[in-house]
């Protein structure tokens, strides 16, 4: 019974491997189950955050309306959908399904949203409709550009055109209904631009031309050149504005009426007179009351002219720039700009920069006023200090020693320059003297005081000894 003692063992022994297998087994297959689960979920997580980010197919489009090219036909036939893209731009409506090619309300609103372009992909059997071609026209006026031949040589359905969408409508019309008189003429009391369209002949027609100018001078533009000279014709365009004035020939802007007409509405008509109306005073001053920059267009010869002068600096002291220098040396027209501004002071003649009175009013506004007077007021005192205490940088423009009886005593205008000029280097300040101090001559003896200066005190001098004491210590 002993000897079976080893075989049980051994099966023991055997048994114990094959549960511990067992054991590491289902650990493995558990660690993997949960590898697998782990990177499952991982993936979903990144698959969720990657939708998120993800555009479709409304979104893409929405961005770019020409993505709608490569989108499904689902998304092609998604009206929102096509809605948007044709919203930004009306040829998406190219890319739109067939059902959606037959809504009208799309194809007018591609046709806005296009220059009328759109209109080549809808249906053509629309190009003949009366009604829907006028809704296009509305929309767009080169939409006309697909119109049917029969529509082009209706002439009541143009005229509609021009009242409801736009003149240029005329410019569809068949080129034997621009020869129809009563037509142009129709359609230039509507607007006097459609004279543009008409027939060449109709450009000499007076009474067509009568009538479009009428209703609009641009139409001038248009008139043949043997009606430009028609005084009836002239007078119309230059009623409504000044700018047809510039559109009249020679012979008819050398006319006074139409000249003073155009210059009482605007100044600036001054530039497209004769040279000769220029040269009018009653002319030239009813365009200066209006602007100061008439004073560049009239004649050379009212810049010398006192009256205009001041009239023109009376508005801005700008206008001594425009003026004959001569008159820069009137007190009376100088004082009005030097009220106004005192930097006009600077402009004045030397004669003028000598006088009390303009630079006491320029004085008023701002002290640096005070760079522009002459050397004599910046030598005065009654000047100076009133200068330092509205602003001390202004004092720089003095010239005023501070000892007129010595003139190298290094306080004259390098001094006040030196002191204006901000705080300088330490071994650059130059400090004013104490009183009693000595002044320097130029040969560099010692000068005399200035009169009136107290006696100098006795020179003290001090000697300080210094005596240093060594201490020695000896550690043992």
């Amino acid at each position: 019974s002993f000897s079976s003692f080893p075989c049980h063992e051994a099966e023991v022994e055997e048994e114990k491997k094959r549960q511990d297998k067992q054991r590491r087994d289902k650990e493995r297959k558990k660690k993997r189950r949960a590898r697998e689960q782990e990177k499952e979920k991982l993936q979903n997580a990144t698959e969720e955050f990657e939708a998120q980010f993800k555009l479709t197919w409304s979104g893409k489009i929405a961005r770019e309306w020409f993505a709608l090219e490569f989108a499904p036909d689902e998304v092609k036939d998604d009206r929102d959908i096509v809605l948007g893209a044709i919203n930004q731009n009306g040829l998406a409506f190219q890319w739109c399904s067939e059902d959606l090619k037959e809504d009208q309300n799309l194809i007018l609103l591609a046709c806005a949203n296009s220059f009328g372009e759109a209109l080549q992909w809808a249906d053509t059997t629309l190009y003949e409709d009366k009604d829907f071609m006028l809704k296009a026209a509305m929309a767009h006026i080169q939409s006309l550009k697909f119109l049917d031949e029969e529509l082009r040589e209706d002439g009541d359905f143009i005229k509609t055109c021009i009242e409801k969408a736009n003149w240029n409508a005329l410019a569809y019309a068949d080129k034997e209904l621009l020869k129809n008189e009563r037509l142009i003429l129709e359609a230039c009391r509507i607007r006097g631009l459609c004279l543009r369209y008409a027939a060449k002949d109709l450009h000499e027609d007076r009474y067509i031309c009568l009538s479009a100018v009428r209703q609009d001078w641009r139409a001038m533009q248009y008139v043949a050149k043997s009606l430009l000279t028609d005084r009836e014709i002239c007078a119309e365009a230059s009623k409504q504005s000044w700018h047809a004035f510039a559109c009249l020939p020679a012979s008819m802007r050398a006319d006074r009426q139409f000249a003073h007409d155009a210059v009482a509405e605007s100044w600036a008509a001054l530039q497209y007179v004769s040279a000769e109306l220029k040269a009018d005073r009653e002319l030239a001053k009813a365009a200066l009351q209006q602007s100061w920059q008439a004073l560049e267009l009239m004649d050379p010869k009212f810049k010398s002219d006192k009256e205009f002068a001041m009239m023109a600096v009376g508005e801005t002291p700008d206008a001594l720039k425009h003026i004959d220098p001569k008159l820069l040396d009137d007190k009376e027209l100088l004082k009005l700009a030097v009220k106004q501004d005192w930097r006009a002071f600077q402009m004045a003649t030397p004669r003028l920069r000598d006088d009390d009175e303009l630079l006491k009013i320029a004085l008023e506004q701002d002290p640096n006023a005070f760079k522009f007077a002459s050397e004599r007021l910046k030598q005065e005192m009654a000047y100076i200090q009133p200068v330092m205490s509205n602003e001390w940088v202004a004092v720089q423009h003095s010239v005023m020693p501070l000892f007129p009886g010595y003139v190298d005593d290094g306080l004259s205008h390098p001094y006040w320059l030196s002191i204006s000029a901000g705080p300088p280097a330490r071994k650059a300040v130059r400090r004013r003297p104490h009183k009693g101090s000595e002044f320097l001559a130029k040969d560099g003896t010692t000068a005399a005081p200035p009169p009136g200066a107290p006696a100098p005190a006795p020179q003290t001098t001090t000697v300080v000894t210094t005596v240093t004491t060594t201490t020695t210590t000896v550690v043992q």
